[in-house]
C-alpha cells in the first residue's frame, strides 16, 4: 500500500512538471527592441515664403533707392511729409520736378512716360494718359475698394487713380482785408484791387478748376467755361488780379503782396495753420467745385517696382493717413479725417453748394477752356 501511494504521488509530480514546462514553452520570450534612432538634426529651417509686398519691397530697393516724381512738391497735398515717411520706411529718396498738370501731361507724352516714375495731375489728364497706354498696368492691392469714378483702366491695362479730394476756395489775410469776401461775385470789388491771385489754367489742373468753379457760381454749370472765363476777365479788367501763377506759390501771400489766394481747401487750411498769418479760409457761398487729385505711375518708369511700391504706400497704406493729417481728404473709404483735423475745416454747411467734377466732361472741355480763358483775359 505504501508503495502504491508512493508511485501515485510520483506520477502526480511528473504530470505537474510537464504542465509547468508546457506553459513555459507556450509563453514567447520577448524580443529585445533596438534602441530608438533619433532623426538627424535639421541643418536649417526652410526659409519662410515672402509675401507679395515683401517681394515688391525687395525689388524696389534693388532699383537704386530713388523715385522720380512730377508735380509732387513738398508744398502740395502734404507730399513733403508723405515722401519723408516713405524714405524713412524704405530708404527710397524722392527727386521731384515741380510742374502743373498740363505740363505733366505734355511731358509724359513727349517722353513716352520713360523719365519719371510717379506723377500727380488732375484726374481727367491722368485718365487721358491711361487711355493712351502711358501709365503702368498695375492695380494696387486695395483696387477693389476704391470708389467708382475715382479709378480707371485704359489702353493695354494702363490704370489711373484719384488719390485724394478737395474743394476749391480761397484764403484771406485778415490783416490786409477788412471785409472777407464770401462769394465769387464779391471778389469783384475795388476794395480787393491788386490783392487776388490764382493758378494758370494752361499749366495747372487747379487753374482749370478755378475757371469751372467761377462758371458754376455765375451760371450754375461748371462746364460753361466761357462764363467762367468772362467772369475772371472782368476781375482782370478791374485790376483785382495781382498775378496768375504757373505753379503753387505761397510766398507772395507770406510777404503780403497778395491777400486772397485761390486754391483747394487742403492747401488753404495747411497754410493757415503753418504760416502764422491771421487768415480765414472761405468756401464760396455762391458755388464752387470739388475734385480729386490724380496719381499715376509711368508706363516705362526707370524704377517700375519703386513706383508700384509707392502706389501701395500712398493708396493702401500710410499715405492716406498722411494726406488726412494735413487736411487732404483721403479717397480710400477705410480712412477718415482725424476729428482734430475735421474740426479745423469750415463748417459742413459751408460745403452745401459744392459740385464734384465729372472727369470725362472736364477732359472734354479742357483745351477749349484754356483757349477761351487766354483770349478772355488777354494772356500771352
Amino acid at each position: 500500500m505504501r508503495n502504491r501511494h508512493k508511485w501515485l504521488g510520483l506520477g502526480v509530480l511528473l504530470v505537474v512538471a510537464f504542465v509547468v514546462a508546457g506553459c513555459a514553452r507556450a509563453t514567447p520570450t520577448p524580443t529585445p527592441t533596438p534602441a530608438a534612432v533619433a532623426p538627424p538634426a535639421a541643418e536649417e529651417k526652410e526659409e519662410k515664403a515672402k509675401s507679395p509686398l515683401e517681394e515688391l519691397v525687395a525689388a524696389a530697393k534693388a532699383e537704386g533707392g530713388v523715385i522720380n516724381s512730377y508735380g509732387m512738391p513738398e508744398t502740395w497735398a502734404n507730399y513733403g511729409e508723405i515722401f519723408a515717411a516713405f524714405e524713412q520706411k524704405y530708404g527710397i529718396r524722392q527727386q521731384d520736378i515741380d510742374m502743373g498738370s498740363s505740363v505733366v501731361l505734355a511731358r509724359m507724352r513727349e517722353e513716352n512716360a520713360s523719365k519719371n516714375d510717379i506723377a500727380d495731375l488732375k484726374p481727367a489728364f491722368a485718365a487721358q494718359l491711361a487711355s493712351e497706354g502711358l501709365t503702368l498696368d498695375y492695380k494696387v492691392s486695395c483696387w477693389d475698394k476704391w470708389p467708382e469714378g475715382q479709378k480707371g483702366e485704359g489702353k493695354d491695362g494702363s490704370v489711373w487713380y484719384a488719390a485724394y479730394k478737395g474743394t476749391l476756395g480761397w484764403i484771406v489775410n485778415t490783416t490786409l482785408v477788412d471785409k472777407v469776401p464770401r462769394t465769387w461775385k464779391e471778389l469783384n470789388d475795388p476794395a480787393y484791387k491788386g490783392l487776388v491771385s490764382y493758378l494758370d489754367p494752361r499749366a495747372t489742373g487747379t487753374g482749370i478748376n478755378t475757371v469751372e468753379a467761377a462758371a458754376y457760381a455765375v451760371s450754375g454749370d461748371p462746364y460753361n467755361y466761357e462764363a467762367g472765363a468772362q467772369f475772371l476777365a472782368e476781375l482782370h479788367k478791374n485790376g483785382i488780379i495781382a498775378s496768375v501763377d504757373p505753379k503753387v506759390d505761397v510766398s507772395k501771400f507770406q510777404r503780403g503782396e497778395v491777400a486772397i489766394l485761390i486754391n483747394f481747401d487742403y492747401n488753404l487750411l495747411k497754410w493757415k495753420e503753418d504760416l502764422g498769418i491771421p487768415a480765414e479760409v472761405v468756401i464760396p457761398e455762391d458755388g464752387t467745385v470739388a475734385s480729386g487729385g490724380g496719381v499715376v505711375a509711368a508706363r516705362n518708369a526707370p524704377h517700375p517696382n519703386t513706383a508700384k511700391l509707392f502706389l501701395e504706400f500712398l493708396l493702401c497704406g500710410e499715405g492716406q493717413q498722411l494726406y488726412a493729417k494735413a487736411f487732404v481728404s483721403p479717397m480710400n473709404p477705410d480712412v477718415e479725417l482725424p476729428p482734430e483735423i475735421a474740426a479745423k475745416f469750415p463748417p459742413p454747411e459751408a460745403y452745401k453748394n459744392v459740385v464734384f467734377i465729372d472727369y470725362e466732361k472736364d477732359a472734354a472741355i479742357s483745351d477749349a477752356l484754356k483757349a477761351a480763358w487766354a483770349e478772355a483775359v488777354g494772356a500771352k
